[in-house]
Parts: C-alpha cells; structure tokens; sequence
C-alpha cells in the first residue's frame, strides 16, 4: 500500500485502502488497532527492506517457495495443536472459548490461523496473522483472515486487548538487540490473564543444526541467525513483566503421506526443500525425485534424539526420521521429529499477582 510518501503498505494496496477492507470485512479487529502510524517517514519502506527473504524468490527471497511448503498446513500439525493448547491454558482445542483472540505475531500467509479454523469449524474463536512481508500479508487477507502488517516489536494493536500471543516459526530470525522490545509489545497487547507463548529450536539443538549445516549451506540467502538459550528465553519473559514463566520442550514434528514408502518420503524431501529454499541441492541439475532423495537423507543425518534427560518426553516421540504404514490412514506416513523450546508466560491481573 501507499503511504504519503508513495510506498505500499501490502502490495496494491495503501495504508487507507487496508483501513477500509478491515473495518468492512472485520469490524471488530479493526476496533483492536491503532491506526495512528507513527512520524516516521521511511518507516514503511523499511518492512519491505526488513521483509525481503519471504516477499519472493528472486534475488534472496524464498517466499514463493516458503508459500507453496505451507500450502498443507496439516504437515505441523502436531506442533501447531499443542501451542494453541498452551495458549489458551487448556488440554484440549474444544476447550477454547469461543470469544478468545489470539495474534500469530510471525503468522505468515495465515498458515497456523487456515489450521486453527479447519480444526474448529464453525466453533468460533480467532487468530489474528501478523506478519513483517506484504505479500505474506495480501495471501492472508485473499484467504478471508484477519491479518496486519506489523514488526514484532512494534504492534499496531491497543493495549490490553488480545487473550494470547503466539511467537512461533521464525522467532531466531528476530534481531538479537529487538528480542526484549517483542515481549514487551506481547506484554502491552494481552489482556490481565492473557498468555505469551514463545516458541523457538534451541541454540545448539538437532534442528538449530540442520539450519546451520543444511539451510545455511544450501539456502540462497544463508542462515546466519541465533536461535534462543533456555535462560535466555526465560530472562527475557521474566524481564517483560510476565508474573509466571514456565519452560518445556514440545514435539513439533513434520508429518506427511501418500501412497507408497518411496512417495512420502519424497514428499517430505520435496516438502524441506520448499520449505527452507534449498535451492542449492538442485544446482548440479539433478531430478526432482534424486533432489528430494538427497534432502531426506541430510534430514536423516541431522534430526537424530536421544530424550532421556527430558522429563516430559514421551513414547510416541520419534528419536530419528522414519517411514511406517499408517493403519488408520491406509497410506505410509513419513515423520520428521523435531523438538521446540518454548515458553508461555502470563500476564497475570493485580489481584493474582498480589499487587494492591
């Protein structure tokens, strides 16, 4: 969109044009922002200079790719269902009310949000996608969902009005030096008992190694960006304001099928590919199946666990990628375990927290 100084604030669209498709097709979230954009004239070209990795795939981007990974959301499914779980505080998403609001601070083309709504037809409640690209924005409001334009550390919300914020999927790619300013911003949007729910692949972690060895080698634009300490995360929640921070690993696996061993595990091959723009594994010409076949195999070098010094660690937890026939499904199913850091901090009321 364009601003005063001609800049868009989605692509095709201005600042005023967003402004008049979000209170007539979403009155209710257009009453949650503040539609005040501060004085600051290079401000919007800034997103797109900040965005540039997942607006396309030409030049560094690799967002056509990145979109058309995240066109099954189901894939995270495992992951995604035990974040809006934790959230909302409750064991199960039937259990979510139907009034609750939640913000996908780094949502993407609405992916978590298109999940959220297929797992709770007709049942209510919503997620907000917010994200710092343009066209990850356009996709998400072609697809009938909420969504803003927005840094992670500078919402364009109102104070206290969300139940939950959920920084998940990208959160390492958020500079070091702007890492306190997210939780504050988390912090001032959620309502007195809302929740921040941090989600990141811990330094020094399986998959904060296939970023460093796999994405960063073969990927356009590289990976060179920190991931979370324990400690870390915790400091930065504690330091927020947030009254009560608890930490835990979770099981964030990516999941797909089809028909035969061979075609899911290239389909998850080919599902890594996109997902992380790997383009330099198909630079020696090879096929797409043989690309698809090296990418499983690096995945299988890379994502190896061992759990026994994680208390809450569970049975059906895979310890390597594998490949198995799904009974139920009647398809093979090929499973890339991953294990996720995060922490949920709450904001609690002045009555809960002890404050007169």
């Amino acid at each position: 969109m364009l601003d005063s100084q001609g800049f868009e604030y989605v692509p095709g669209m201005t600042l005023m044009d967003y402004r008049r498709h979000i209170r007539a097709r979403f009155p209710w979230f257009a009453d949650l922002l503040r539609f005040e954009w501060p004085h600051d004239p290079g401000r919007i070209e800034r997103l797109s200079v900040l965005s540039n990795e997942f607006e396309t795939d030409d030049g560094d981007g690799r967002g056509e790719s990145y979109r058309r990974a995240q066109r099954d959301p189901m894939v995270r499914l495992v992951g995604i269902s035990k974040l809006f779980c934790l959230a909302a505080g409750v064991e199960s998403l039937d259990a979510i009310p139907p009034e609750w609001r939640l913000l996908d601070v780094l949502g993407g083309d609405g992916t978590l949000a298109k999940t959220f709504d297929s797992l709770r037809p007709g049942r209510g409640s919503t997620v907000i996608t917010g994200d710092l690209a343009g066209n990850m924005i356009t996709e998400a409001l072609r697809a009938g969902l909420p969504a803003v334009r927005q840094q992670a550390q500078r919402l364009l919300l109102r104070d206290e009005v969300l139940d939950a914020v959920l920084v998940a999927y990208g959160s390492h790619h958020i500079p070091v030096e702007d890492r306190m300013d997210v939780c504050q911003e988390a912090y001032r949007v959620l309502r007195p008992n809302g929740r921040l729910v941090f989600h990141d692949f811990a330094e020094e972690s399986r998959v904060a190694y296939w970023f460093s060895e796999v994405v960063d080698r073969y990927s356009r634009n590289g990976h060179e960006y920190p991931h979370f300490a324990p400690d870390q995360l915790r400091k930065h929640l504690d330091n927020a304001g947030f009254n009560v921070v608890d930490l835990d690993y979770v099981y964030d696996p990516f999941v797909v099928s089809a028909a035969t061993p061979d075609a899911a595990r290239r389909k998850m091959g080919r599902y890594l590919f996109d997902m992380y723009g790997l383009v330099g594994l198909a630079a020696d010409g090879a096929s797409e199946d043989e690309t698809a076949d090296r990418v499983w195999r690096l995945a299988s070098d890379c994502f190896a666990y061992d759990y026994r010094e994680i208390a809450s660690a569970r049975p059906e937890w895979k310890t390597e990628p594998t490949l198995r026939f799904d009974d139920r499904a009647g398809e093979y199913r090929a499973e890339v375990p991953r294990l996720a850091l995060v922490a949920v901090g709450h904001k609690l009321s002045d009555r809960d927290s002890g404050n007169p």
